[in-house]
């Protein structure tokens, strides 16, 4: 019997998308745990109160690279975007608990627009040479302002830092030797569930990893700064 059940597993367990054994051995222990059958539920209480709470949000405005941030509605985007990446990341709401959520949206309302975590969890390369366009962008034209940017990929954003699937490794690779103010980071979550399935995940240089996508998106919000996911640029 398993007791180190982590909740990417878990996560993907109620959201069906284990193997037969690996579910079947999901519920074998639960019939000898209860503490892992109360955590499941749990998790699946969590996950039907995002999608209900939060499923209506709206995300902000869409905005030109290098124009000035419009303020309305970001609270309820940072909602909805947040929520969305704990439930696509299965771990990490749990540990946070709903109020340590809440206190880095509120904070989000007055961030730094000049510290940017900029956030990609779909593998279209139309959206990541958007990403990469608005960032080289924004670098340039706030260069005196202690602008700092951070890419965070998580799920099929993932596979556009991987040197076997990217077609911007390059262009990465050069933004990155350019700005010293810009990080690329991969979620750990997304990497060890890959490793576990049997995959190999080479990543471009100088791609950073060790936390998981939310850990450090909730991180960056209670520092002051601003969430921006690649759909609202």
């Amino acid at each position: 019997m398993n007791n180190t059940w982590d909740d990417a597993t878990l996560s993907a367990y109620i959201d069906g998308e284990l193997d037969a054994d690996r579910q079947n051995a999901v519920l074998a222990a639960m019939e000898h745990n209860k503490a892992l059958s109360e955590r499941i539920c749990s998790l699946r209480r969590t996950k039907d109160w995002m999608r209900t709470g939060y499923g209506s949000a709206t995300p902000p405005p869409r905005e030109l690279p290098g124009r000035k941030f419009s303020w309305r509605n970001l609270r309820a985007g940072v909602a909805a975007s947040v929520m969305a990446l704990a439930i696509g990341t299965g771990a990490g709401l749990l540990a946070y608990g709903y109020a340590e959520h809440d206190d880095a949206m509120a904070r989000s309302a007055s961030s730094d627009p000049h510290r940017i975590v900029l956030h990609i969890d779909d593998s279209d390369p139309e959206h990541f040479g958007q990403l990469l366009d608005f960032t080289e962008s924004f670098l340039q034209e706030n260069r005196d302002n202690g602008a700092q940017v951070e890419v965070v990929a998580n799920s099929g954003g993932l596979d556009l830092l991987r040197t076997d699937r990217s077609p911007y490794q390059q262009r990465v690779r050069e933004l990155s030797a350019k700005y010293s103010n810009l990080q690329f980071i991969a979620c750990m979550n997304a990497i060890r569930n890959l490793k576990r399935a049997g995959s190999d995940v080479p990543l471009i240089d100088d791609v950073h990893t060790g936390e998981t996508a939310i850990d450090h998106v909730v991180k960056r919000l209670q520092q002051g700064w601003t969430y921006r996911k690649i759909d609202s640029l």
